[in-house]
Order: C-alpha cells, then sequence, then structure tokens
C-alpha cells in the first residue's frame, strides 16, 4: 500500500510542471496523510470485496480497478488564473464490477490545508459527502456482522435506477449499496 501510495505522490510532483508558470514560484500542494488515505478504504493490496445481491448470491465480480491522485486548485483559485501558487490534492479508489451488472463504486477524498472532504460515488448515478467526524450510527448491525462507526447516505432522488442508501464504514468500505430498481448489495465477509 505503501510504495503504491509513495508512487501515486511522486506523479503529483511530476504534474507540478502543468502548472508552473514563470510568473509564479513553485506552488504549494496540500499533501494528503497516512490518515486521509485510510479514507479510500480499498487498496491494492486487499483481496477484492465480496458482496451479496438482492437474491441472496454471492457477487465475486467486483475488482479494485485503482487509485486516481489530482492537483486541483486550492479553494478560491481557478484554472483560469494566471498563476496557481496553491493546489490541494484530490484522490480516487474505484472498485470495478467486471460484469457490468452494478456500477462502479468509488471512495474520494479532498485534501484542503484545514480540512479533508470525503465522498462516496456510484458510478452515473451522483455522488455525496459524508461527515467524517460524525457518524450516522456507532454501532450497526449489517449482513449479521457489528461495524462501528457507519455512515448512511440517502440520497434524494427516487429514479428507479437511482440509489436508495448507502451504508460505509472506513475500514471495510461500502457495506450496503441499495437502489430503487431493487438491486442491492450487501459486504460479505
Amino acid at each position: 500500500m505503501k510504495r503504491t501510495v509513495v508512487t501515486a505522490f511522486s506523479l503529483l510532483f511530476g504534474s507540478l510542471f502543468l502548472y508552473s508558470c514563470e510568473k509564479c514560484s513553485d506552488p504549494t500542494i496540500t499533501q494528503p496523510t497516512d490518515a486521509d488515505v485510510e479514507w479510500l478504504s480499498y487498496h491494492p493490496e486487499d483481496p477484492s470485496p465480496l458482496f451479496e445481491n438482492e437474491k441472496d448470491s454471492l457477487v465475486q465480480s467486483f475488482i479494485f480497478e485503482g487509485i486516481n491522485v489530482q492537483n486541483v486548485p486550492a479553494e478560491g483559485k481557478s484554472l483560469a488564473d494566471d498563476c496557481l501558487d496553491k493546489l490541494d490534492t484530490q484522490v480516487f479508489a474505484k472498485l470495478t464490477d467486471t460484469t457490468n451488472t452494478y456500477p462502479a463504486l468509488y471512495t474520494y477524498f479532498l485534501k484542503r490545508p484545514d480540512k479533508t472532504l470525503v465522498r462516496l460515488a456510484v458510478d452515473r448515478r451522483g455522488d455525496w459527502p459524508i461527515d467524517k467526524e460524525n457518524p450516522t450510527y456507532a454501532n450497526l448491525e449489517v449482513n449479521g456482522f457489528q461495524y462501528q462507526d457507519v455512515f448512511e447516505v440517502t440520497p434524494d432522488s427516487v429514479n428507479r435506477n437511482s440509489v436508495r442508501k448507502i451504508l460505509f464504514n472506513k475500514k471495510y468500505g461500502f457495506l450496503l449499496v441499495d437502489y430503487y430498481n431493487g438491486k442491492q448489495l450487501r459486504l460479505y465477509r
């Protein structure tokens, strides 16, 4: 894990050249910490997660596809600015269903100097923030297992293919993804 993250952050420094200009000194980049990276929940060294679907069948087709690291203009800055002297860092981890039965799942964080913003996403369905300091449940049983510090996301869309509810835990990732069309993924352990 550490080697993958170090490699990813090395690529970040290479991207600095894309933002440099004659008028600016080297930009300041907000660097993620190890604690920030834990919010990704999924890493190359981990086995691919297993889920159970709405029919209680085992879904073994999700794989960890990778981590994407990007620098973005700092708060209050824009790509239209003549000079970008401050950059924040955003990092995504992606789980892909190799059968394309279920949309991809993402964990994401944006590292700013004074805070880390965490979001969960379901491909082509939306992305939603979680308040990392305030889990919805201190303890919750999901699919026969007790989890601590569980976050619940209930998107406001009611379209047939939309996400109805997500349960997420920093250590185990997506515990439940429930769709309005009846499809469901529950973490299998």
